[in-house]
């Protein structure tokens, strides 16, 4: 998920990593994802995005 920006608007951060509007407030407000606040924008750190992707659990894929 490389990516040249160093924030993310948080409908371009949901769709990097897949998840809803729901899910994605959830994990902004557990602390897993960090946010700023530019005016009334939230922009999404594109490095903390990548750090808990990175730290999900890893399952096989079934066939």
């Amino acid at each position: 998920m490389q990516t040249n920006q160093i924030a993310l608007s948080v409908a371009e951060a949901k769709s990097k990593i897949g998840v809803g509007t729901t899910k994605f407030y959830e994990l902004l407000n557990e602390g897993k994802i960090e946010a700023v606040k530019v005016g009334r924008k939230t922009l999404v750190l594109t490095e903390s995005l990548e750090k808990y992707v990175a730290n999900l659990p890893r399952r096989p894929i079934k066939n």
